[in-house]
């Protein structure tokens, strides 16, 4: 019964009930896809769908109360009530869902955004509007920087209220506290100014040089310059040479030598673009017309990873934007060169800048030495005599800047040239010498900048740069001896090769949270020989050499507490030539200990694609060539270092101590013999400590620094497989400078004392420190000024006590006989005094 009574009571279910759902799905069917029109403007969301319900049907379920509390506003037709129903909740805190065939709408819980509070803003001049890169930010108590336009950025998730304390060198410092979020201008007043008299109460001002806020940097403010000696031309390498850990003894003016780096081994930027050297007046041309420059940030050695292309130390130099306010313009006459720069502004939105220099006479008189030794100099006998060069030299900038209400812009272009030359005749009983040399340098450099600043919060800069330096260089010798016939001995060479550098890259900085930015970026940098001319056969590299380096960097700048800074960072570089990425990773750590004390530490490893390699000739001369590194026949420099020290800072007293040590390997040596040249591959390594102690009083600026430091290198030509002293070690090196004003004079002098150089005549089989190098400068300004109108005028004495020092920069040996060896080498700064008006009008 059961068999068969249940299969009929299952069929006559299925008929009946079936045809039900059918039909129930087919009116479903023509329900959700029908088209709907929804016309309403600020209609409530539940009187909406209770029109949709009465038109067309629909079964909506909802909470009429709630949804009565959201206005809508739509005039669009849907191809089913779904999607009508799900455009109208769009962006509110609900969702649907059908079930049998209802909508039924329900309150979704959003999670709430926790509330960040944004404070971003623009250090600039008070007086031109000139931002101010790298100044110092301290907002409740935690620190950052501004980057290179003056902006910065600061999140806080606790309190909307701000204490805020802004510094930049050479400014007075503003505190002050802010409400509320947005972007703010933080104008800043420079502590010397074209001004009669200015009175400030209650303020302090950032004077002249910031160490120890970072591992192994310095910030120096440019306008002290403008007072040390050599203020003639008012060069920024007078004021470079006084820091801790450059080298100033044998007066290297061509390149920096920090932290023991050897020569090409550091970078000079200026605006974005790289200066490879000129050869300049003993320091006292800089490459860089000061009118130009605004800011100065030294990096000794160790750098983070924004920073790449070079293992010894990088000074970063930021050109002025010019006076946006007013024209203005600066003349300087004095002994050695002509110097004008302009500044025009349009619709202080954008300006536009003029400088040029020039020397106008032979800064150089001959000298006349006869055997019997008389003269300035030391003379053995024979063996040694000093020259003096002729020397010609000018330069030629022009920058046009501006700004817009997120962004801002500039183009800067550059020409320097210089030529050095000098000759010597001497006439002797046994032989007869006769040398000519002559050196002409041009620099060339451009960039092109655009800034954009997202939303006050993050960053971003793009930059395309372009760097050529060209060098020729000649030198003829020719040696006769009078002793058993007439024995002539001639040689010519001539030189004549550029490095260039195209660099395309994007720097952006990112405010991830109140303790957490970002600096991240990338680019292409590529670099290209060219020898125009060589004389000798063996050529070191080809005619022409091509190397690209696409790069990327990552940097995070965690504040762990208010007392603890971290800044780990990784660079990669990609060698095309030999398909090699080289990762460079960088860690710095800062930690202040108390409020007046603070320890930093600092490491990284550092790759450097283009070398200025030294070729030694049988005689012991060098000369330096740059070259593209391969990765082959030149290896890749490679350089590992680390750094720590400690600071302490209170009521304008400032010491620090830092030490340092740095191992470089890949350094490429040639030494030519008679069978021709021979190429080495050696490594060297560095280690010192750097002291400096700084106190400003009211009017009076005093600091000293000390540098004790061994640099070694290793060669497979040395007599030993130990470390031999390099030619660049200098064991102490102290500095003293003082500055000081007394109504309408500014008084400044400043000494160097170094322990002396190993003699390169010697090297590498013995190891003899030349005479200790010493030299005293002074200075005197006498400052006016009237509304617009200041002129300074004075006198600056370079080697006051006319101290004999060597450069060995220009150091040439020649072999008059088989046993006797003649050697020159061009005489450091003597004594000289400089007299120097300077003009200067505008707001």
């Amino acid at each position: 019964m059961m068999n068969i009574l249940f299969p009929v009571a299952i069929s006559r279910f299925t008929i009946r009930e079936s045809l039900s759902f059918f039909f129930l799905l087919c009116l479903m069917n023509v329900a959700f896809s029908q088209e709907i029109r929804v016309h309403c403007k600020d209609e409530p969301l539940n009187r909406v769908l209770i029109n949709l319900r009465d038109s067309y049907g629909l079964m909506v379920s909802f909470d009429d109360s709630h949804l009565s509390t959201f206005l809508v506003s739509r005039d669009q037709v849907y191809s089913s009530p779904v999607k009508a129903v799900e455009d109208l909740i769009k962006g509110l805190p609900l969702g649907c869902e059908v079930n049998r065939g209802v909508i039924t709408i329900f309150t979704v819980k959003t999670k709430e955004k926790p509330i960040q509070y944004l404070l971003s803003g623009t250090v600039s001049d008070a007086t031109s509007h000139e931002s101010l890169p790298y100044s110092t930010v301290l907002i409740n108590q935690k620190g950052l920087f501004a980057d290179a336009r003056g902006h910065f950025s600061y999140i806080s998730a606790t309190d909307s209220i701000f204490s805020v304390r802004v510094s930049s060198l050479g400014y007075y410092i503003k505190d002050t506290v802010l409400a509320g979020t947005g972007h703010i201008d933080f104008l800043l007043t420079p502590s010397v100014i074209a001004l009669k008299e200015i009175i400030i109460q209650g303020s302090q001002v950032e004077r002249t040089i910031q160490t120890g806020i970072s591992p192994g940097v310095i910030r120096l403010n440019h306008k002290i310059a403008y007072y040390l000696p050599g203020s003639g031309d008012n060069s920024i390498f007078n004021l470079l040479r006084l820091q801790p850990g450059i080298l100033a003894a044998g007066e290297q003016s061509g390149d920096l030598m920090i932290w023991g780096s050897y020569e090409g081994q550091s970078q000079v930027i200026f605006d974005g673009f790289t200066l490879y050297g000129l050869k300049n007046f003993n320091d006292n041309i800089s490459s860089i017309n000061p009118y130009m420059a605004k800011d100065i940030k030294l990096m000794k050695g160790i750098f983070g990873a924004e920073y790449g292309e070079r293992v010894g130390g990088i000074a970063d130099i930021t050109g002025t934007d010019g006076n946006r306010l007013s024209p203005s313009f600066q003349f300087c006459l004095n002994n050695m060169t002509l110097n004008g720069f302009a500044s025009v502004p349009l619709q202080k939105k954008s300006t536009i800048m003029l400088a040029y220099r020039k020397t106008y006479y032979n800064l150089y008189n001959p000298v006349e030495y006869n055997p019997s030794g008389s003269g300035r100099g030391r003379m053995s006998g024979m063996a040694n005599y000093y020259l003096i060069p002729d020397y010609d030299f000018n330069d030629l900038n022009f920058k046009y800047s501006g700004s817009g209400d997120n962004s801002n812009y500039f183009l800067s272009l550059y020409r320097g040239r210089d030529r050095f030359s000098y000759s010597y005749d001497q006439s002797g009983q046994w032989v007869n010498i006769a040398l000519n040399y002559d050196e002409e340098n041009t620099q060339l450099g451009a960039s092109v900048f655009y800034g954009y600043r997202w939303k006050d919060k993050h960053t971003s800069n793009f930059t395309l740069s372009f760097s050529s330096l060209l060098t020729e260089r000649e030198r003829n010798v020719e040696i006769e001896r009078m002793y058993g016939g007439h024995l002539v001995s001639n040689l010519q060479e001539q030189y004549k090769a550029s490095i260039n550098e195209v660099n395309g890259r994007v720097e952006n900085k990112i405010v991830i949270s109140e303790r957490n930015t970002a600096d991240m970026g990338g680019g292409l940098i590529h670099y290209y020989t060219n020898k125009i001319s060589d004389t000798f056969r063996d050529s070191l590299t080809s005619r022409q050499s091509n190397l690209q380096i696409p790069f990327l960097y990552f940097q995070n700048n965690i504040s762990v507490n208010r007392n603890l800074t971290l800044k780990p960072g990784l660079r990669i570089d990609y060698h095309s030539l030999s398909a090699k990425a080289f990762f460079q990773p960088r860690v710095s750590v800062m930690y202040r200990i108390h409020p007046y004390v603070s320890l930093n530490m600092a490491a990284g490893i550092y790759h450097q694609f283009v070398a200025k390699n030294m070729i030694i000739d049988s005689t012991g001369n060098y000369n330096l060539v740059w070259s593209i590194c391969d990765d082959n026949k030149i290896p890749v420099l490679n350089a590992r270092g680390i750094t720590a020290g400690i600071t302490f800072s209170k009521n304008k007293f400032t010491a620090s101590a830092e030490g340092y040590f740095k191992y470089t390997e890949g350094i490429t040596r040639y030494v030519r013999t008679g069978q021709g040249i021979i190429r080495y591959e050696g490594q060297g390594n560095t280690k010192g400590m750097d002291i400096f102690i700084k106190k400003e009083f009211r009017n009076q600026t005093v600091w000293i620094s000390y540098t004790l430091s061994k640099s070694e290198e290793s060669f497979p030509y040395f007599p030993t497989d130990e470390y031999v002293t390099a030619m660049h070690d200098q064991r102490h090196e102290i500095k003293l400078t003082g500055m000081a004003k007394f109504r309408s004079f500014h008084l400044s002098a400043n000494y160097v004392f170094g322990s002396g150089l190993p003699d390169p005549a010697n090297l590498p089989e013995t190891v003899s420190y030349s005479a200790p190098y010493s030299r005293l400068d002074a200075a005197v300004t006498y400052n006016y000024s009237k509304g617009k109108f200041q002129l300074d005028a004075g006198i600056s004495v370079l080697n006051v006590l006319n101290r004999e020092n060597i450069k060995y920069s220009n150091y040439i040996r020649i072999p008059a006989n088989e046993n006797t060896t003649v050697s020159f080498y061009a005489e450091s700064v003597p004594f000289m005094p400089a007299l120097f008006l300077k003009i200067y009008y505008g707001a």
